[in-house]
């Protein structure tokens, strides 16, 4: 998973964009004089990476133009697929900035301009997020929850397994839900292997959360750098254990959930967010869904104090944030409430 991006040029960082909370400007300055390309320099390749405690520290440079573009992922990510991505996006510098970077007339905001080739950077190295736990705890139908779609009303088994391409915000990653039943358990190491993120899904019940216990072997042999936590499912039913009785057992931070609601998928994307380290006010992918979280504060306030042209000019403001969240029909539905709203205070005045 790419968690930040940094652009130097001639020793002086240019640009840099955030995807995680991980990676601190203290741990940059600690491998800045690494980076820099003074004869001293580690970087004697073109292109390369190396490790630094739980990060990837990938490298392109180009010695004509003095320029350095750094990615900063997890340890497991793909260093083929990072390369391709760290030429790709020197190539889009040089072509558009070349003459003034040679120039030194280069502003910093100016670069401001590649967001988007930058973002899709991330989204070819979207996230690996698996959802384990043994058969009938709710990982399907927390699947389901996530994209959205239809909650069955009986238990299905899944069937080896289902791989999901999720997008929420602008930020897309893949969903590995797969068999409980232990006749599949040869798979679960294969499933699990390099993700970056564990979700361990119990019904809450006792018994569930102590077999669950298997699970924590698992990802710590075939994913030892991922972030982990529970997912205390089923929390209404009568022998729903709390979630500070199942972190005790377990060791691993716990979130409730009743995954039948449709009314817990705002809660369900949270807990994604919050456990790949993804802060809304952070990543430039997730900061529409915090603007319109806000907004839509904004709206029931309005009302409450029957602003109505107030609350006219927040569902345009909605609509728009919607369609660039790529969600086209709850856009029309806000413009089409702002249109009506208007309409009507119109009659009125």
């Amino acid at each position: 998973m790419l968690r930040k991006i940094y652009v130097i040029i001639n020793g002086e960082v240019k640009y840099q964009r955030q995807y995680s909370k991980l990676f601190t400007e203290n741990e940059f300055q600690a491998i800045f004089p690494f980076i820099t390309q003074d004869s001293n320099s580690i970087l004697e390749s073109e292109i390369g990476a190396f490790d630094f405690y739980t990060h990837k520290i990938c490298y392109i440079i180009n010695k004509e133009s003095e320029l350095v573009i750094i990615f900063i992922t997890g340890l497991t990510d793909d260093i083929e697929l990072i390369k391709k991505e760290l030429i790709k996006l020197k190539k889009e510098i040089l072509n558009t900035f070349d003459e003034m970077i040679k120039e030194k007339t280069l502003d910093s905001s100016m670069i401001a301009v590649i967001n988007p080739i930058i973002d899709h950077a991330f989204e070819s190295l979207k996230p690996k997020i698996s959802l384990v736990g043994f058969s009938s705890v709710g990982k399907t139908t927390i699947l389901r929850l996530i994209k959205a779609q239809e909650i069955p009303t009986e238990h299905v088994p899944t069937i080896t397994g289902d791989i999901a391409t999720i997008k929420i915000g602008k930020l897309t990653f893949n969903l590995w839900d797969f068999a409980g039943q232990d006749h599949f358990s040869f798979l679960w190491n294969k499933f699990i292997k390099g993700s970056d993120a564990v979700l361990l899904i119990t019904d809450s019940t006792l018994e569930n959360v102590e077999k669950s216990k298997y699970f924590l072997h698992l990802i710590q042999e075939e994913a030892p750098y991922a972030h982990a936590a529970v997912i205390g499912n089923k929390q209404d039913l009568k022998n729903a254990m709390r979630p500070e009785e199942i972190e005790e057992l377990l060791g691993l931070k716990t979130y409730t959930m009743i995954a039948i609601d449709p009314n817990n998928r705002e809660k369900m994307i949270t807990i994604i967010a919050d456990i790949l380290d993804m802060n809304t006010e952070v990543s430039p992918l997730l900061k529409p869904l915090s603007k319109r979280d806000k907004l839509m504060e904004k709206v029931e306030k309005a009302l409450n104090n029957r602003q109505f042209r107030k609350v006219q000019e927040i569902f345009n403001a909605l609509a728009d944030i919607c369609l660039d969240l790529g969600d086209d029909s709850l856009s029309q539905e806000f413009y089409q409430k702002s249109q009506k709203l208007k309409n009507a205070l119109e009659k009125i005045s």
